[in-house]
């Protein structure tokens, strides 16, 4: 059996620009598109390209054990690699998935369409991607090469409600503007074609497929990491995605799209204590976990398993007043006592929380806990050498943040 993308085409109105094709699937015919978008880039530079369904219809092929068949030009190096190494990737990764065939033509370089000049990276205000734009934008310590100069924002499912996809994407929209950056993304319903894989598990190839669909307005995207180098490698056989990320964004680049990872090097407390050192980027943190919200006028709600590391980091910086216009605070502390068992129990239960294990670290070596917490944690969570040689490195990371 062989799925089949047809009919790739594109409709360019109202300053947007859908791709869309049709998949065939057991004689079943569905049309896909990517609504793309952007506030200030010529959508007519955009090309219809079968690409972003290859990628996006891969893992689900492979699921159900069916080749992929595109009658059209695929970029010869992304071809060649979907055919090998990144099915191998994933085959490690979820060993029920089959190796299937991906019929299609590669296209010569010479027919490659110049890209422009832009450096993206996905922007949803979580810690990974603020603490990108710390680095290209008030640091300025990276080199040219990965400073970034355009915000994209892309609805591939990780969000299910359609009122908040919306004020993500606004949110997004309004930081690129206020820091002078340019602004696109892509959104696309293809839930169903991940049918038994969680967002984490799947959402490297969503977003690679949303990218695609954009080129050529950027020649370069960096994945700002969720995962450090180090414990993607001790999960390198879990079956979240992000760990893979390293080998897969390589992979899945073409002659004229660069797709990395950015921010392996650091720990997520590391990051956090970064993102806190800028105080103009503090209103653009938009983490929160939770649907329903005590207080609809925050973006985050201050006690979901996103929202409370991060704020008991801040409080014990002297800096959580700095996150009331956007963090309901109030809720905070009400379900304080709740939210650390909540916290406590994924810092130390058998599923802990790396982040969880290294906010609570830095808390109990910081001396910001009840003695009878931090007495309970100096037995659970093993320090380094000496409490001299944590204090140096968390000062350190305060210095340099």
């Amino acid at each position: 059996m062989t799925i089949k993308i047809e009919n790739v085409r594109q409709r360019i109105a109202n300053g947007g620009s859908d791709l869309s094709a049709d998949v065939v699937t057991n004689g079943q015919r569905e049309t896909v598109t990517f609504s793309r978008y952007s506030t200030d880039m010529d959508m007519e530079a955009c090309v219809a390209s079968g690409e972003p369904f290859l990628v996006m219809l891969l893992m689900h092929a492979m699921k159900c054990g069916q080749d992929l068949e595109f009658d059209g030009p695929v970029d010869a190096r992304l071809l060649h690699e979907l055919r090998g190494t990144i099915q191998l990737v994933l085959r490690a990764k979820f060993p029920a998935l089959r190796t299937i065939a991906i019929r299609a033509h590669s296209r010569p370089l010479i027919d490659a369409v110049d890209q422009s000049s832009h450096i993206a990276t996905g922007f949803s205000g979580g810690i990974d991607s603020m603490q990108l734009l710390s680095r290209s934008l008030i640091r300025k310590d990276l080199p040219a090469e990965l400073s970034v100069t355009m915000l994209m924002h892309h609805d591939v499912g990780s969000v299910v409600q359609r009122e908040q996809a919306v004020v993500n994407r606004d949110h997004a929209q309004s930081w690129a503007e206020r820091l002078g950056l340019a602004f696109a993304g892509a959104s696309c319903d293809m839930g169903r074609y991940y049918e038994g894989f969680q967002f984490l598990e799947s959402h490297t190839l969503r977003t690679v497929a949303a990218c695609l669909s954009l080129a050529p307005l950027f020649r370069r995207y960096l994945f700002a990491s969720g995962t450090d180098t180090a414990a993607a490698m001790r999960d390198i056989s879990s079956r979240t995605i992000d760990s893979a990320n390293l080998i897969l964004l390589p992979l899945l680049s073409t002659a004229t799209t660069d797709l990395r990872q950015f921010g392996g090097e650091c720990t997520r407390i590391h990051k956090m204590l970064q993102v806190l050192d800028c105080e103009s980027l503090l209103p653009g943190i938009n983490l929160c976990a939770r649907v329903n919200h005590d207080n609809a006028g925050k973006l985050n709600c201050g006690r979901c398993f996103k929202c409370f590391p991060l704020l008991l980091v801040a409080e014990s910086l002297g800096k959580l007043n700095q996150l009331s216009p956007t963090f309901d605070l109030a809720s905070f502390e009400k379900h304080k006592t709740r939210s650390y068992c909540n916290f406590f129990i994924h810092a130390l239960g058998p599923r802990q929380s790396q982040i969880n294990r290294q906010v609570a670290e830095l808390l109990r070596h910081e001396s910001k806990l009840q003695p009878s917490l931090a007495n309970l944690l100096l037995k659970l969570i093993p320090g380094p050498a000496s409490e001299q040689s944590y204090t140096t490195k968390t000062q350190q990371q305060l210095a340099t943040a």
